[in-house]
C-alpha cells in the first residue's frame, strides 16, 4: 500500500482539510467579534499562532490514533477487522461539508455587506461650481471622519491624549491626496454624542467613520480603533494596541498607515509610511505637541494660547520638530492680524512678534521632512513679508500635491479676498468642490465672500439653503446672518441671529458684531452707540473699526487703524482688505502694497445695513 493511500485510509487528509477550514473560520469569527468586546490585539494573534502550531500535532494524532467506541486507541492496537475508519471518514466528510457551508455563508455575508475584498470602487464626485449651494452632494467612497477618541482611563485624565491622537490621525490622513477627511471643526462636534454612526456620517457627508478609545497609565497605553463603513455599520478594520508609553509614536504612525491602507489609497506604501511620520522621535516632545494639538481653537483664545505654550515646549525638547515650529509660528502670525478672532493675546510690540514668527518659521522650513510641508511654511513667511502673489503660487503648489489640503485652500481664499481677485476666489472654490474638500468649511468661505460677487439676493438664497444642511453650526449662522443683511432681508436675518445667539454658551470673541449689525439694519442706532461706548475695548481696533463703520463714522474708523500705519504694521492693515467696505486710500503702506502686487481694487462698498445717520447733533 502506498503512503498516500495509507494517509487516506487513516483519514489524515480529511483531518487536514477539516482543521484548515475550521481554523480559518475561527480566525474570521474572532476577527469580527473580539474588537466588539475591546479585547487586546494580541489575543487574536495568539489564536492564530496556537492554531498554526496545532496543525502538525492534529495530523500526527490522526495518523497514530483511531477513534473507536471505547475512545482513542493507537492504530496498531486496533484489530483490522474491527476498524471503524470508514465510519469515521464519513463523519469527517459531514463535518467538512458543514464547515464549508459555514464558510460559504460567511463569504456570502461579506459580499452582501461589502467586505474590503469586494468593496465597490470609489465614485468620482461631480464637480460643483463655486456658486452652487452644497445641499445635495454625492458622497465618495474614499471619505472619512475621525471622531474624537473616548478616554476610558481610570482617572479620566487622558482626554488630551485621546483628542490629540484623533486630531493627528486626522491630519495625517488629510495629507493623502485621494482621501476626503472631514475637518476637526466638523467631526469633533460629535464628542460624547449618542447619535448612531450612520447618522453622524450622513451629517458629515462621509462614507466611513473612525472611532476609538484610549486607556492610559504612566507606563502603558491601550488604544482601540475601528474603521466603520456607514452604509451598513460593517467594520472594515479594527485594531487594539497595548504598548509601553515609549512606543506611542510608532503606534500613532502605524494607526494612520493601517487606516490609509484600509481605505485603499493610491499611494505607494513606502511613500505613504514616510508621509505619515510624526516628525519627532522624542516621546517628551511628542507628548507636549499632542497636548497642544488637543487645545481646540474653537474653545476660545485661552486654549489657543495654552496650545502655543505646549508647542514651545515641544520644539525646545526637539529643535528639529518642524510641525511644532510651524504651529508655534502660526500663533505669532495670528497675533499680528487684529482681524483674527484669536489675536490680542500678547502685549509684545509688532516688531517683537515679527521676530518671534521668523525664528520659528525659519526652523520649520529648515527641518521640514518633505518639500510640500516646506512650501506651506514658505507661504506663511511670504504672507508676513507681504509677498502675496508669491504666497499664492506656493499654495497652488501645495494643492497640486495635496488636492484636499484645507490649510492651502483657506490660505488661497484669504489671499484672493485681500487682493480682490474674484477669478482666483471662484477657481479655488471650484477646485475644492471638485476634489470633495470639507464641505462645511467651503460653505463658510462661500458665504463669507459670496456677497462680493454682486448678486446679493442669490447669495442670501444660498445662505438659507446651506443652513438647511448645517442648521446648528454657529460659524455658518454667523456668515449666513451677514449674507442676509447684505441682501436687505432683515426679518430673515433676525431669525438666524436668534439661532446663533442660542448657541453661544459664553461670551465669545466678536459676539457684539452680529447683534450690532441687526440693530443698525433695524434703525436702532442708540444700541450700537452704547455697545461701542461700554462693551468694546479701546485697543480692540478691529471691533472698534467695524462698529464705527456701521455707525457711519468713517473718519473715526480710519483713525482707529492709523496707529497700525504709523508703526509700520502693514501686515495688520492688510487683514482689513478682506472687507468690501474697507478703503485703503488713507494708508500709504497699503497703497504701495497693492501697487506692487498689481491689484486693481474696486471702490469700497457702502454697507446696506449701516445705521441711519444722526438727525440732529453728534
Amino acid at each position: 500500500m502506498s503512503f498516500l493511500s495509507e494517509l487516506k485510509r487513516r483519514n489524515v487528509i480529511r483531518m487536514a482539510g477539516l482543521y484548515l477550514v475550521g481554523a480559518w473560520l475561527i480566525v474570521q469569527v474572532a476577527e469580527t467579534v473580539l474588537p466588539a468586546f475591546d479585547v487586546p490585539g494580541w489575543v487574536l494573534r495568539a489564536i492564530i499562532i496556537v492554531l498554526a502550531i496545532g496543525f502538525v500535532p492534529a495530523l500526527v494524532v490522526s495518523w497514530v490514533f483511531e477513534l473507536t467506541p471505547e475512545g482513542l486507541k493507537r492504530e496498531s492496537e486496533v484489530d483490522p477487522s474491527a476498524s471503524r475508519v470508514d465510519r469515521t471518514a464519513r463523519k469527517l466528510d459531514v463535518a467538512v461539508i458543514v464547515l464549508l457551508l459555514a464558510v460559504g455563508g460567511m463569504l456570502l455575508w461579506q459580499w452582501q455587506t461589502g467586505a474590503p475584498a469586494v468593496a465597490t470602487a470609489p465614485s468620482s464626485p461631480e464637480p460643483l461650481a463655486a456658486d452652487t449651494p452644497p445641499t445635495a452632494e454625492s458622497i465618495t467612497d474614499k471619505s472619512i471622519a475621525v471622531l474624537p477618541f473616548a478616554d476610558y482611563s481610570q482617572g479620566g485624565d487622558q482626554g488630551w491624549f485621546a483628542d490629540g491622537l484623533a486630531e493627528e490621525i486626522l491630519n495625517a490622513l488629510a495629507r493623502t491626496p485621494d482621501l476626503l477627511v472631514s475637518a476637526r471643526t466638523s467631526s469633533f462636534k460629535y464628542k460624547g454624542s449618542e447619535l448612531a454612526i450612520p447618522q453622524i456620517a450622513a451629517e458629515l457627508g462621509v462614507a466611513h467613520v473612525l472611532e476609538g478609545s484610549v486607556r492610559s497609565t504612566p507606563q502603558r497605553i491601550r488604544v482601540t480603533a475601528q474603521l466603520i463603513r456607514a452604509a451598513d455599520g460593517f467594520h472594515l478594520w479594527s485594531q487594539t494596541y497595548d504598548r509601553d508609553v515609549a512606543d506611542m509614536i510608532q503606534m500613532q504612525e502605524d494607526l494612520a498607515l493601517q487606516i490609509a491602507t484600509a481605505m485603499q489609497t493610491s499611494m505607494d506604501p513606502a511613500a505613504l509610511a514616510e508621509m505619515l511620520r510624526v516628525g519627532t522621535r522624542s516621546i517628551e516632545a511628542y507628548q507636549a505637541y499632542m497636548r497642544g494639538v488637543a487645545m481646540p481653537v474653537m474653545a476660545g483664545a485661552k486654549a489657543f494660547k495654552e496650545g502655543y505654550v505646549q508647542f514651545e515646549q515641544a520644539r525646545a525638547l526637539d529643535p528639529t520638530f518642524a510641525d511644532a515650529h510651524r504651529r508655534a509660528a502660526n500663533f505669532w502670525l495670528v497675533q499680528l492680524d487684529p482681524t483674527r478672532t484669536s489675536s490680542g493675546l500678547v502685549d509684545d510690540a509688532p516688531a517683537e512678534m515679527v521676530e518671534q514668527f521668523r525664528a520659528r518659521i525659519d526652523a520649520a522650513i529648515q527641518y521640514s521632512a518633505n518639500e510640500v510641508d516646506r512650501l506651506s511654511s514658505r507661504s506663511l513667511k511670504a504672507q508676513l513679508n507681504l509677498r502675496f502673489r508669491e504666497a499664492i503660487e506656493l499654495e497652488k503648489s501645495v494643492l497640486a500635491a495635496r488636492p484636499t489640503d484645507r490649510d492651502a485652500v483657506t490660505a488661497l481664499l484669504d489671499l484672493a479676498s485681500r487682493l480682490s481677485d474674484q477669478a482666483l476666489l471662484a477657481d479655488t472654490l471650484a477646485q475644492a468642490w471638485a476634489h470633495v474638500f470639507e464641505r462645511r468649511e467651503l460653505a463658510i468661505a462661500h458665504l463669507n465672500y459670496a456677497h462680493r460677487g454682486g448678486d446679493k439676493d442669490k447669495a442670501a438664497d444660498q445662505a438659507l439653503q446651506i443652513l438647511e444642511r448645517w442648521p446648528e453650526d454657529d460659524a455658518m449662522l454667523y456668515q449666513a446672518h451677514r449674507s442676509l443683511l447684505w441682501a436687505g432681508r432683515n426679518e430673515q436675518a433676525r431669525g438666524v441671529l436668534a439661532r446663533w445667539q442660542s448657541l453661544q454658551s459664553s461670551s465669545p470673541q466678536w459676539s457684539a458684531l452680529p447683534p450690532a449689525r441687526q440693530a443698525c439694519a433695524e434703525g436702532r442706532r442708540a444700541e450700537v452707540e452704547k455697545v461701542l461706548r461700554d462693551e468694546v475695548a479701546v485697543d480692540d481696533v478691529s471691533q472698534q473699526w467695524h462698529l464705527l463703520m456701521l455707525l457711519g463714522r468713517k473718519a473715526e474708523a480710519e483713525q482707529a487703524l492709523m496707529p497700525l500705519e504709523e508703526s509700520g504694521n502693514t501686515y495688520a492693515l492688510a487683514g482689513f482688505l478682506t472687507y468690501a467696505q474697507f478703503d485703503p486710500s488713507p494708508f500709504p503702506s497699503l497703497l504701495q502694497l497693492l501697487e506692487r502686487e498689481g491689484v486693481d481694487r474696486p471702490p469700497p462698498v457702502a454697507l446696506p445695513f449701516a445705521c441711519p445717520p444722526l438727525k440732529d447733533g453728534p
